[in-house]
């Protein structure tokens, strides 16, 4: 499907003619590829590999490789635009907003630990980020500032890119998703070929352990309220040490709404399941009936017992080892779509450093 685009031939015509005023102004921008009638522009190639820099080190012998892989990112971003285009395929704000939320829940249930809170906060805190995405006014509201502003570092510092970029690279994804289901036939993998992968995988999945725990959250950020938590924390541990029942005390102390109740038994977990915190300390315990030293997550001050320990049980990763070998199975789909895709469009690169990418 080989097509003559006159739109693109005018673009690149204009940027030809533009007269050079100043030394610097030659390397302002200039058209890297063109996918069909689309044009790629230098400087979103060099923002993309920025953030792949800060991901991992690229060497300087690599440089012109990696850049030339992120050329192929837009290349084939382009293919599926333009394939969404032609299935009336449409990724509104209001479906990305969708999936943050998602991440919203995740984000302040690590904070608050309390479902009803988060459902309440989390509406208010997306529509003060629509609002502020779309440049509009939020009414006053110094909390809910405090609060989205934190969570916008949060992403920003561990997705390693400005939140408005965060925001189209999940619209990226969500089309391309889209495009893959509708134009690529997957057939999901079978619970055989999950019991096949568990069997041949099981050392690489981490284990289930089954802990009871007694949190106390500090009443303030100051140090004597960070003190104080550790301070009645450090005198339960001595009593359970003494031979007082660590269920009793977790029921009378524990401020952990979902586990308090009963003596602080959270049952059989992965730890990667629990707060990464968390997860590190009781990583290291080994001997059922064990009683960690008093550490800290980012809910508050623990001491946490250990009741058992075991490799993860099936029924436990099933449904990750399926999306897992569904994912895989559909990137192949994928690549070998794409290939065809590009074989049938119009595609020019003027990168001159430009390199195939190795066989493998």
């Amino acid at each position: 499907m080989k097509k003559t685009k006159r739109t693109v031939a005018l673009c690149m015509s204009i940027l030809a003619s533009v007269p050079v005023m100043a030394d610097s102004w030659e390397v302002y921008d200039r058209v890297i590829a063109v996918v069909n009638s689309e044009p790629i522009i230098e400087s979103q190639i060099n923002t993309r590999f920025e953030f792949h820099q800060s991901q991992k080190k690229v060497s300087p012998k690599e440089i012109n490789y990696e850049k030339s892989r992120v050329l192929d990112e837009f290349i084939e971003d382009a293919i599926i635009r333009e394939t969404a285009y032609n299935e009336a395929i449409v990724i509104s704000d209001v479906r990305v907003m969708g999936h943050i939320e998602t991440v919203l829940s995740q984000y302040f249930m690590q904070k608050l630990a309390n479902q009803k809170e988060v459902d309440l906060m989390v509406p208010k805190i997306s529509k003060r980020l629509s609002n502020r995405l779309e440049e509009k006014q939020n009414p006053k509201d110094d909390d809910l500032d405090k609060k989205l502003d934190e969570f916008i570092a949060f992403i920003e510092k561990n997705q390693k890119m400005p939140f408005k970029e965060y925001f189209e690279e999940i619209r990226r994804q969500m089309r391309k998703d889209q495009v893959m289901s509708i134009s690529i036939g997957v057939t999901p993998p079978s619970d055989d070929e999950a019991m096949k992968w568990y069997n041949e995988n099981r050392k690489m999945l981490p284990d289930e352990v089954w802990v009871k725990h007694i949190l106390i959250k500090p009443r303030g950020s100051s140090f004597t309220d960070e003190k104080k938590a550790n301070d009645l924390l450090t005198s339960i541990r001595g009593q359970v040490l003494g031979g007082k029942s660590f269920e009793e005390l977790a029921r009378k102390y524990s401020e952990d709404p979902g586990s308090a109740a009963n003596g602080g038994d959270v049952g059989w977990m992965m730890l990667n399941e629990f707060d990464p915190y968390f997860a590190g300390y009781v990583n290291q315990m080994r001997r059922p009936g064990e009683i960690s030293q008093v550490f800290k997550s980012s809910f508050g001050y623990h001491i946490a017992k250990l009741v058992g320990r075991r490799p993860v049980q099936f029924d436990k990763v099933k449904r990750m080892i399926l999306y897992k070998l569904y994912g895989e199975n559909r990137d192949k789909q994928f690549d070998k779509w794409v290939m065809q895709k590009k074989k049938s469009s119009d595609i020019k690169i003027y990168m001159k450093e430009y390199l195939e990418k190795k066989k493998i």
